[in-house]
């Protein structure tokens, strides 16, 4: 190695450190001046929104949230708080801020569980009231969207026979089909996707405020206000419409739309025997072929128990099982059925048939062509002996 050369070695060398340490020295300062400029709220100076309503007003929009209120630390023992703050404004940003005034703290959505909204709201264009909440209040796409015919505000501020907040309570049942009706959660990305879709239609499940049969009891007596959210049925949304379906037929309906959809199928013979299935697992399939579809639903149940026999020991192989299993293909392909006739009459596609049709044909597909697409099902319900 010439002279020369380690020269310009020894050069390219220093002057490679002298730059390591510029830059860990700029870092150092960003950090040291952040650090001091930066307000960093600790947890329980915090109220973090899990919940939040919107309802149409004349003004605009009523917006309602449920926050957490962490208290104590230090040491001492935490304690936590749920508040509802509702604002009226002619936009959901008009309303967040004033909530923010009221909880003297920036409103951050990054928390939030559940999305409560009422059937009017829906009238409004689907990417005007989520493309602001997920781009500047940090909405996680996988929020769950529901729906209510109450008050948006008293789903949220639901007093409920346990310590969870309404909001925990409602993503938890959706979640965990804690109610065995079937019903799916819907969350901000799949709204989205199935209401820009060919189809254009989503099952939401709407949640209603019931008294319970029973109270709690306390030592002073039952405990008042306590309520039940109960989630049966779903609210369609197609386009800037809505409408209601019952519990039996948005158990069939999810079960076709959806994947790993999981619930109980009940069923009652025509001798008098009562059977309640537990679903393990529904594998919906639709194959289109020009302009008619063909809906297949495969069901495999195990048998939670049967009422009403002759006193015999029920297992899955018995005939009174497996009549309860005919019985329950049966129903629900009539309810399949039932559904594509108020598809067909709401001019909804609640069976998501033009999207079947389209995976096949492709743009050729005409617009609105629900009517012209043909239909037939068939159910297939296989009884599992556990163990």
């Amino acid at each position: 190695m010439t002279e020369r050369t380690r020269k310009i070695k020894a050069r390219l060398r220093d002057r490679f450190f002298r730059t390591k340490w510029l830059v860990v020295l700029i870092v150092a300062a960003v950090i040291l001046f952040f650090g001091r400029a930066t307000d960093i709220r600790s947890l329980n100076q915090s109220a973090l929104v899990i919940g939040m309503g919107i309802d149409l007003s004349e003004e605009g929009f009523d917006v309602s949230t449920l926050s957490v209120v962490v208290s104590g630390g230090g040491g001492s023992e935490t304690s936590r708080s749920y508040a509802v703050h509702t604002a009226t404004g002619a936009t959901i940003s008009e309303c967040l801020d004033e909530i923010s005034q009221k909880m003297g703290l920036i409103v951050s959505l990054s928390h939030c569980n559940v999305l409560v909204l009422s059937p009017e709201t829906f009238s409004v264009r689907h990417g005007d009231i989520f493309d602001p909440l997920i781009s500047v209040y940090s909405l996680p796409e996988q929020a769950v969207v529901t729906a209510t015919e109450e008050e948006p505000s008293d789903v949220l501020g639901a007093k409920t026979a346990t310590t969870d907040a309404s909001a925990f309570l409602m993503q938890s049942a959706l979640l965990q089909n804690l109610g065995g009706d079937g019903l799916a959660p819907v969350s901000v990305k799949d709204f989205m996707a199935h209401s820009l879709s060919r189809s254009g239609c989503v099952n939401i499940p709407l949640i209603e405020l019931k008294d319970p049969a029973r109270p709690p009891e306390t030592e002073q007596g039952p405990e008042k206000g306590v309520k039940e959210l109960v989630m049966e049925r779903n609210l369609v949304v197609h386009g800037g419409e809505c409408f209601v379906l019952e519990k039996e037929l948005a158990q069939a309906t999810t079960m076709l739309v959806r994947k790993k959809v999981y619930g109980r199928i009940s069923v009652i013979l025509d001798t008098g025997e009562a059977a309640e299935f537990r679903v393990l697992d529904a594998s919906p399939e639709t194959k289109a072929s020009g302009m008619s579809v063909h809906a297949s639903l495969n069901c495999t149940v195990s048998l939670l128990e049967v009422q009403g026999g002759d006193g015999e020991r029920v297992s899955p192989t018995s005939d009174v099982v497996s009549r309860a299993a005919k019985k329950a293909e049966e129903e629900l392909a009539e309810r399949l059925a039932l559904c594509h006739e108020i598809s067909l009459r709401e001019g909804a596609d609640l069976l998501h048939l033009q999207e079947a049709v389209y995976r096949v044909t492709g743009y050729t597909l005409p617009e609105d062509c629900l009517d012209d697409i043909a239909f037939s099902c068939s159910v297939k319900v296989s009884v599992k002996e556990e163990g």
